[in-house]
């Protein structure tokens, strides 16, 4: 875990001082090597009571996280890759040399500490992680320096600290909760230490921890009426960030929640907080389908699907049975796979039109060809189109509903997935149609990623090596969810 950190962390400020050639060349190796080191990590890994720990058990490793590190590694490859062909076209366009150094320091940052919010056992750690995905996420959203960038990147700061307020109450709340039992200092805030003796902690006490929490990570998930910054924001940020702010890092706000959540049910007081997260699932899907609907942007477009998935996840959870929950961290996986590809694409539109406005964009299918045919293939996986891995996902997270009678629940789920599904194919069918008379060049290091990730989405819809399985299985038994 040390090393897979330091790794990271060390390159991030060669990358800042190195030639750019240099950092071309070696940042995907540096990104593969990394998701080599959490391949073996996780590999020691075997039963749901497996952990590994290290710093004197302020790091940890089990299924719960071992399945997000293998998310951030796995879209970290893919976006280093797609940031070598995406930055040489910002350099064509008038980017400075030193700007594209300092995005590649912020941006191995930005996983670093993605990293350490995922393997930390203690709260006190993870918070600070957050709020160092913030620091290192805003200098990238204000990249470009123009009036709406500076201006979405305060929205950012501002909006994710206030959130991040309400966490740390919550947090200090489990403190109080935890230490009378555990005893003072550092131990009463290790998540391995609260979860052993959750039934002999006070159930109303940490209900209340929990709500902020929710409420304070929520934030940064993107829950509605929580998630004014993020279309901004993603909007701004150089592509391959919003990339992975969508793919990732809103994973991981989501799984500093399910870790409390985890608390609760082993606890035996998770029926109500399985309500919250079914409240902010439902109103954040419902939401994000009536912004989908009247937007003129496709970036932000995406930041709501964001939204929309993040809410789908909450639902399962919310839902809190075995196999809900296993479709909830199956659909974080495709998520992340599947927005990382769709936001490729767009940007491989954006560098070489310059335009986000939906309508002011035509014909794609003939001035950019493949770039055009696998925007049509994203946006069926991303609306769980047949037969790409989130139409899997989905309907094991409605079969799992019906199953517990939430019968009203998942008719409002299908009534906004239904809306969503319109948006999206009226939009871009109105980028991708039309006549152009116009041919443009497309990059092969821009199109090879992405033709990936949607056959792994595709494949991932019939087969997951037995490994994740295990994981995933291990992890729904970490969360404590229901028969």
């Amino acid at each position: 875990m040390k090393l897979l950190l330091l790794t990271y962390f060390v390159w991030a400020f060669i990358s800042f001082v190195s030639p750019l050639r240099f950092v071309f060349l070696l940042q995907p190796i540096v990104s593969l090597l990394g998701f080599i080191i959490g391949v073996n990590l996780v590999s020691n890994i075997e039963k749901a009571g497996d952990r590994l720990f290290e710093l004197n058990n302020l790091l940890f490793l089990d299924s719960l996280n071992g399945i997000l590190i293998l998310v951030i590694l796995f879209i970290s490859f893919f976006v280093s890759i797609y940031s070598i062909g995406y930055m040489r076209k910002e350099m064509e366009a008038g980017i400075p040399e030193k700007k594209i150094n300092e995005f590649f320091f912020w941006m191995n940052l930005f996983i670093v500490v993605m990293l350490l919010l995922s393997l930390s056992n203690n709260f006190g750690i993870l918070w600070i992680a957050i709020e160092g995905t913030t620091l290192a996420t805003a200098f990238l959203i204000s990249f470009y320096r123009n009036k709406e960038a500076v201006e979405a990147g305060w929205k950012y700061i501002m909006l994710c600290s206030i959130g991040i307020g309400f966490a740390l109450f919550g947090i200090i709340v489990i403190y109080f909760a935890s230490f009378s039992v555990v005893g003072e200092g550092l131990k009463a805030l290790n998540w391995t230490e609260i979860y052993e003796v959750a039934d002999k902690l006070d159930k109303r006490v940490l209900l209340i921890g929990f709500i902020f929490i929710v409420v304070g990570f929520g934030t940064k998930v993107g829950f509605s009426p929580l998630h004014f910054w993020l279309p901004d924001a993603h909007s701004q940020a150089p592509t391959p960030i919003s990339a992975l702010m969508s793919g990732v890092l809103l994973n991981c706000a989501f799984y500093s929640i399910v870790r409390v959540q985890a608390i609760l049910n082993h606890q035996g007081g998770g029926s109500i907080s399985d309500k919250f997260l079914l409240f902010f699932g439902l109103f954040t899907v419902i939401v994000s389908a009536l912004f989908i609907l009247r937007q003129t942007d496709y970036k932000r477009l995406l930041a709501y699907s964001s939204m929309e998935h993040m809410g789908i996840i909450a639902f399962a959870f919310g839902i809190n049975t075995k196999m809900a929950v296993f479709a909830g961290l199956y659909h974080l996986i495709n998520h992340a796979i599947v927005k990382t590809s769709i936001f490729m694409t767009v940007g491989s539109v954006l560098t070489t039109l310059h335009s986000k406005e939906i309508f002011s964009i035509k014909g794609l299918l003939k001035s950019m060809p493949y770039t055009s045919a696998l925007l049509i293939l994203t946006v069926f996986a991303i609306t769980g189109t047949p037969p790409f891995s989130i139409f899997m996902s989905e309907l094991y997270i409605i079969l799992s509903a019906f199953k517990e009678s939430y019968t009203l629940e998942v008719i409002i789920l299908l009534t906004g997935l239904t809306v969503i599904f319109g948006g999206f194919i009226y939009h871009f069918l109105n980028m991708v149609m039309g006549e152009s008379d116009k041919k443009y060049r497309e990059s092969s290091i821009l199109l090879l990623p992405v033709v990936v990730l949607v056959v792994v989405s595709v494949i991932s819809s019939f087969y997951l090596p037995d490994k994740v399985i295990t994981l995933i299985n291990n992890a729904v038994e970490i969360v404590g969810a229901k028969q």
